[in-house]
């Protein structure tokens, strides 16, 4: 467990430590090695989170198979690093690491454009980096991504909007859902960049979709199985969505970002009567896991937006901080499937079992 609380500690030493400072060369380099040090603890965690087995079965059916039966076993973009991976015959541990490389230069580039980059990652760190990403290996390359293009989007980056929710549904078929959201901003300006957005999504719908949405449809929204949590993960975005659409003037927001997470986080809301109608809980989480780093953006601008005086300021950043902290506290100590996450073990450093033999 110590090992989630290093984490937690190095990036809020650095919010404590540079909320007053402006991103200058120096705060940005330790920025980028505190990113590097996250993303080799995601990437290369060994038989952590509750999907470990899952993955590792993908891995090893993969290994066996040529391209292109390969590429059908499971998301085309994360079985194609399976079978390269499987071929040079490394380990899952590379599937990892690319992915968790993926991951953390999508949230931490979002980050970095926020008024606090350091604070914004302490919101990330309980759960969207030690759960979503060290848990759902596909799903965390895939909102890696969808925070990349986040970052600095505008009505001028559709393309490259669209370039990366493709590039996301390749990892985790539920991101091309994200798309008509990052449109919508811009169509209800420019209506004709509106109507070829969404004629984008229909093309991307039948590229990814076509063949496999009835399968989805049955998984996510039909099955009997219920997400763990996903009230809980809910009721966080629904928190950091009530902050943003009240300080959303006081947030210094462009336009385009205004309007993005102003509909992210009526989607938060919608999710509640969502997930208590539905047969399944499982769909309504896995969607509302791509409105996570609304926690980061919200949370991190909040005490700019809210305090008058840099004590006031002081004292709302300690807020965050000590909330976040609560957040990783309980899930390590109380969430039921905490216990997949501990101990933590890394591929680098000697696993529980090795420090067995020694003391033996």
């Amino acid at each position: 467990m110590s090992f989630y609380w290093l984490i937690y500690g190095m990036w809020t030493a650095g919010a404590v430590q540079y909320s007053r400072s402006a991103f200058h060369r120096n705060n940005r380099i330790a920025f980028g090695l505190a990113a590097i040090v996250t993303a080799l603890f995601v990437g290369l965690r060994y038989q952590v989170g509750g999907d470990w087995g899952a993955y590792q079965g993908i891995y090893s059916n993969i290994y066996f198979q040529p391209l292109g039966p390969a590429l059908k076993l499971s998301d085309p973009g994360y079985a194609a690093l399976n079978w390269l991976f499987g071929q040079m015959d490394v380990g899952i541990w590379a599937v990892n690491l690319v992915c968790g490389t993926m991951f953390m230069i999508g949230v931490g580039r979002l980050a970095s454009r926020q008024p606090a980059p350091w604070l914004a990652i302490v919101v990330a760190v309980p759960y969207l980096v030690i759960v979503v990403a060290m848990g759902y290996t596909r799903q965390a390359a895939a909102i890696g991504v969808i925070c990349f293009a986040l970052a600095d989007a505008s009505e001028r980056s559709l393309r490259t909007m669209v370039i990366c929710v493709a590039v996301a549904t390749l990892f985790h078929k539920t991101a091309i859902l994200m798309l008509p959201v990052m449109i919508a901003p811009v169509a209800t300006r420019k209506p004709l960049v509106g109507l070829i957005g969404c004629v984008f999504f229909v093309l991307l719908f039948l590229l990814f979709l076509r063949d496999t949405s009835t399968n989805l449809v049955t998984s996510y929204a039909q099955s009997n199985y219920d997400s763990q949590g996903a009230a809980i993960r809910i009721a966080m975005n629904v928190l950091a969505a009530s902050v943003l659409l009240l300080l959303r003037d006081r947030m210094g927001f462009t336009p385009y970002q205004r309007g993005f997470w102003t509909y992210a986080a009526l989607l938060a809301f919608v999710s509640v009567p969502a997930l208590l109608s539905l047969s399944a809980s499982s769909g309504v989480d896995r969607l509302s896991l791509f409105l996570i780093p609304m926690q980061l953006v919200a949370l991190s601008r909040l005490p700019d937006a809210w305090a008058r005086t840099a004590a006031t300021k002081a004292v709302m950043t300690l807020g965050v901080i000590a909330y976040s902290f609560a957040i990783q506290f309980v899930w390590l100590n109380y969430a039921t499937n905490a216990v997949a996450w501990l101990p933590y073990d890394n591929f680098v450093l000697p696993t529980q079992d090795e420090f067995t033999r020694v003391a033996e």
